[in-house]
């Protein structure tokens, strides 16, 4: 509750700084770099070096991305040395059938002066999305940061992961981040049916794999 209503804040401060009748030329992201209640959740680290399988929820339309299903990303090593984590990244591509396809990403925070936190991180495995990502909130539960490489009018899109103990849950104070400062048209990722299926297939597979 006190984080949904510190983003309810940052939303009124927003709206606020526009003059009544006129059309908003404000741009939400760009105030929201401004508000210490929010800067206190923009520390992506911990969440991205926790043991906690990651869903990829929403992106932007653009750049499209296939018929790609459900997006997971998992730790590929412990305990790892700030300001580098590598990650899996895992996709079901509905063309390709039921296997994971799987790509390994090396993610290098960009640190606060005179500390090991970081608002936002560089990588060089996606370049069809950029290599600069500037983190808008981090919880126990989600994560959400900008995609400079898609603007509309001005605004960015942005990608959207939460923690698997949380997918399925409707998480309104990160629904209410996104859907304010994103500002932007994406696609739904996550499709539950998919992700069940084959999450379920791959620890059954696992367990067998375990008794040989």
């Amino acid at each position: 509750m006190k984080t949904f209503i510190r983003v309810a804040l940052a939303v009124v401060c927003v709206i606020a700084s526009c003059n009544a009748g006129e059309q908003c030329s404000c741009q939400p992201e760009e105030i929201l770099e401004t508000i210490s209640e929010v800067l206190d959740y923009r520390d992506a680290w911990p969440l991205l070096t926790s043991s906690d399988t990651l869903y990829l929820m929403r992106l932007p339309l653009h750049p499209p991305i296939g018929a790609i299903q459900c997006v997971i990303s998992t730790l590929y090593q412990e305990k790892p040395t700030f300001p580098n984590v590598r990650r899996w990244i895992l996709y079901l591509d509905a063309i390709k059938g039921e296997k994971w396809q799987q790509k390994l990403v090396t993610l290098t925070m960009t640190p606060k002066p005179g500390s090991n936190s970081s608002s936002s991180f560089t990588t060089n495995d996606f370049p069809s999305f950029g290599t600069l990502f500037s983190v808008l909130f981090v919880d126990s539960k989600c994560l959400i940061f900008r995609i400079f490489s898609y603007t509309v009018g001005g605004r960015t899109g942005c990608a959207w992961w939460v923690k698997e103990s949380a997918r399925d849950n409707r998480l309104w104070h990160c629904r209410l981040i996104f859907d304010f400062f994103c500002g932007v048209s994406y696609q739904e990722i996550y499709k539950k049916e998919a992700c069940d299926h084959m999450t379920k297939k791959t620890k059954i597979s696992n367990r067998l794999l375990g008794k040989l």
